[in-house]
Formats: C-alpha cells, sequence, structure tokens
C-alpha cells in the first residue's frame, strides 16, 4: 500500500546454494512453505463460484472450498479463517457472514469478528489432505477504501476468507485490522473461481482470465491462478486495455473517460519490464490494474488500485514482487514489503536525491522520525503514529536500502534482491532471512552491524 499522507535450516541452506549457483529458482508453493517454518495448514487450492448483485452498495455472494495439507506433526484439529471484511467497520456492521458446511463446523468469531474457528470434521494426521467448504456474503460499504466505493467502480478487497497461518508463532488469529497499514499475513495457494455478474459491468480480479462470455443480462468470467496470498476484485462500468510486455498481459480497467489510462499503461508496463530484469520472473501471465480517484493504492496479488501517479502505479507494482511473491507477516514486520516496495519504486523513478547514505532518516521533518521508532517496529507501533509508519517505514527505509546499496555497490545490490526473490519465492521472509542475504552478498570488510545501527534494525 502506497498511502494517506535443523531440518528446516538444511532445507532452507540447499535451496539457496541453488538460487546462488543459478541466480534465480523456482521451488513450488509447499517447498517454500515448509522451508518458512510453516506448521499449520500448507500448499491450499481455493475454488471459488462467485456471483456480483449491483443493487445497494453491492452484493458478493460466493462457494468456497479450501483444499490443504496438515504440515504439523500433530493432528490438525481446528484451523482459524480470516475475515478481514469485517475488519474496517470493527464489525458494526458485520460486512461478511460465513456458513461452515458440514463435516466441519463454526467455532466462535474473536478479534473483532475478523476471525473465525473451523472444528474439522475429523483430526487431519500430519501429512494428510482435507476440505473445507463455506458459503458467505459480503455487503458492500460506502466508503472510499480498498473495500468500498469510488463513484460507480467498487472495490472489493480483503473480502474473501483466508486460511490463518500457523507457524513458530502459533496461529495468526489475533492480529486485528489497521486502516493505515496492513494486518495481512497468508500463504501462496492455487485459486480457481467462476464470476457472474450483471451483463453491463466488468471485473478485474486476481487471476488470469480462461474464458468470458455474456448471455442474456449476466456476464460470467472464469479465473485461474497457481500461486497466489489473496483474491481480490473490483467490478463497475470499465473500459479495458491491454498490453503485453515480456510475457505480461498488462490489462487496465478504468471509467470510458478516464485520462489517467494512458498513464497508467506506460508506467505499469515499464515497471513491469524493469522489475522482472532486476528482480526476477513475475511468474504470472496477468497483471490487472484498476484506476481510481484518490489519494493512495493498493495491492493484491495480479491487481492492484493507483491513482495516474507514476511513482505510485511503480510501487503497487512492485508490491507484486514485495509480498505478493516474497510473503511477509505484514503486522509483524511491515518493512518487509513496504520497504523494498518503496526502494523499487524510487529506483525506478529516480526518488533517492534526498537521501543521505550514511544518515537515511535525516531528511524526515522531527515528528516523521520519532523515537523509539524502528525501521523493524510492527503495526502494533505503527498502526496509531500514521506519520512515522510513512516516514520511516517507507521513506526513511527506502533510503536506509539506498545506503545499502552505497556499501555494496549496484552489482551485489542487484545480486541480494534477486537473491531474495528466488530464495523466498512463493514463502515467506522475516528480518532474519533479509539480515542473512545482506552477509551472503556482501564484501569481507561490510560491516552489517553498523548497517543495521544507522538503519535502525
Amino acid at each position: 500500500m502506497r498511502g494517506r499522507g535443523g531440518t528446516v535450516y538444511r532445507v532452507r541452506w540447499r535451496l539457496a546454494v541453488t538460487c546462488l549457483a543459478l541466480g534465480a529458482c523456482t521451488p513450488t508453493a509447499a517447498t517454500a512453505q515448509t522451508a518458512a517454518g510453516i506448521t499449520g495448514p500448507v500448499d491450499a487450492a481455493n475454488r471459488l463460484d462467485l456471483r456480483y448483485e449491483s443493487r445497494g452498495l453491492g452484493r458478493l455472494t460466493g462457494t468456497q472450498d479450501i483444499e490443504f495439507t496438515n504440515a504439523g506433526s500433530t493432528p490438525l484439529t481446528t484451523v482459524w479463517l480470516r475475515l478481514w471484511a469485517n475488519g474496517p467497520d470493527g464489525c458494526k456492521p458485520r460486512r461478511i457472514t460465513v456458513r461452515v458446511l458440514a463435516p466441519a463446523r463454526a467455532g466462535g468469531l474473536r478479534t473483532g469478528c475478523t476471525a473465525l474457528a473451523v472444528r474439522l470434521g475429523a483430526p487431519l494426521a500430519p501429512g494428510a489432505r482435507t476440505t473445507v467448504s463455506l458459503r458467505w456474503r459480503v455487503r458492500g460499504r460506502p466508503n472510499r477504501d480498498r473495500f468500498g466505493h469510488f463513484g460507480s467502480t467498487v472495490l472489493m478487497g480483503n473480502v474473501v476468507p483466508l486460511l490463518a497461518v500457523t507457524d513458530r508463532n502459533g496461529a495468526h488469529w489475533r492480529e486485528p485490522y489497521v486502516g493505515n497499514g496492513e494486518s495481512f499475513y497468508s500463504l501462496s495457494a492455487r485459486w480457481e473461481a467462476t464470476l457472474s455478474l450483471p451483463r453491463s459491468l466488468r471485473a478485474a480480479t486476481t487471476g488470469s482470465v480462461v474464458s468470458e462470455r455474456a448471455r442474456g443480462r449476466r456476464r460470467t468470467v472464469t479465473l485461474t491462478t497457481p500461486q497466489a496470498r489473496d483474491f481480490g476484485l473490483a467490478v463497475g462500468r470499465f473500459r479495458v486495455r491491454s498490453r503485453t510486455i515480456d510475457g505480461v498481459r498488462v490489462r487496465v480497467h478504468t471509467g470510458k473517460t478516464s485520462r489517467d489510462a494512458r498513464r497508467i499503461m506506460r508506467t505499469a508496463t515499464r515497471s513491469v519490464r524493469l522489475l522482472q530484469r532486476r528482480l526476477g520472473s513475475y511468474g504470472s501471465p496477468e497483471l490487472d490494474l484498476v484506476g481510481i480517484r484518490a489519494n493512495f493504492g493498493m495491492e493484491y496479488p495480479e491487481l492492484v488500485f493507483v491513482t495516474g501517479d507514476p511513482g505510485l502505479v511503480a510501487h503497487e507494482v512492485a508490491h507484486q514482487w514485495w509480498y505478493s511473491i516474497v510473503g511477509n507477516d505484514q503486522y509483524r514486520e511491515p518493512w518487509l514489503d513496504e520497504t523494498f516496495a518503496s526502494y523499487s519504486e524510487q529506483d525506478l523513478y529516480g526518488g533517492f536525491g534526498r537521501c543521505s547514505t550514511r544518515r537515511p532518516y535525516d531528511f524526515l521533518p522531527a515528528s516523521f522520525r520519532p523515537r523509539p521508532a524502528r525501521l523493524d517496529s510492527g503495526m502494533r507501533y505503527y498502526g496509531s503514529r500514521s506519520a512515522a509508519y510513512f516516514g520511516v517505514v517507507y521513506d526513511g527505509g527506502a533510503c536506509a536500502l539506498r545506503s545499502l546499496e552505497a556499501d555494496l555497490g549496484r552489482a551485489r545490490m542487484a545480486r541480494l534482491l534477486r537473491l531474495l526473490v528466488s530464495r523466498h519465492r512463493y514463502g515467506v521472509i522475516t528480518r532474519e532471512d533479509a539480515l542473512r542475504a545482506i552477509a551472503d552478498v556482501a564484501p569481507p570488510r561490510f560491516n552489517l552491524k553498523r548497517f543495521r545501527a544507522r538503519s535502525r534494525l
């Protein structure tokens, strides 16, 4: 978002050696998730049957089958779903209602109605696979937000139920929703979806369009993607422009009279081309962008909501690598996606002019860099400190990575970025992973401790 105002070690090391030797690698999601220490549901496959109705604020109904494997060492009896659609309004009103189908059953709602326990019909043995089936309904919101309305355009970000991650810290269902950043943490999964909507409307979604047909008063779109951490969509009376760049079909969805469509397309295609060269393959055949009149942008896998501002477009496209490909716990360590996306944005569009290579935060106003604000602080700290969040994590963090580039040199910095993407593709990264990668590519006399001190890590 660019916003307002033992065994595991050996597996990871073998993967790292391969990536270092080849410069890129493409582990499966299951391999990457196991290497990252995930101990709960992994290797998920989602099947969605969705229907959108435009009356009122809009309504999306769906059936969802979630198939997954137990990666833990003990039988699994309960999984958690994150219902982020209930987050923005604090469950008043409840925007999503979910029915869990037998043999599983629903437990209680927690964390402001954003977490739902699901009791499995029978204990799931380690390595075994099962499916949880749901029926749900989402009611639209009037707000100008990532889940809300912009004129005739309806944004439905973070509305599809997601499996909560279980890792060394336990099951992640206690994190609250935050509005000035992200609380989200999910694993790459396969998605197949069918979406029915009124014929006069078009949809931009996560996934690639397999087929689209209009019959009678309805339009039906079939979509698929092999690896995505979420499924987002937007609906409106869109004019759709399409261009293929380096094997990626870029689609821009705007109103018919939008003056931003060409600018968005120009920036998006340039960003895809340069980021693939700098970071490695995008890995999906399609990327959708939805133009909105707002003072923010928001990223979802293979889908972003943007204005015509080139820096914002580049930032949200960069998130396709930093979070969609290389995942992280956005509540505990938001810098791992936002700082790297901001660095990539400024690397593309020359935004480092104010950066000091030795004092990365000095250009910020004092109110933007309060102590003890650290780059690696989580949303528990930044959730109520918006100015510090954007100043330190976005702008100051980008300068901190620019100072790292000055230490390493351009070639080593490029190697570092590609190593992070290849080593953690479809997996999850932590601060320790990032620091380990820096040490792996750094020259012999590089002082990692000094870099951490000036970067507030």
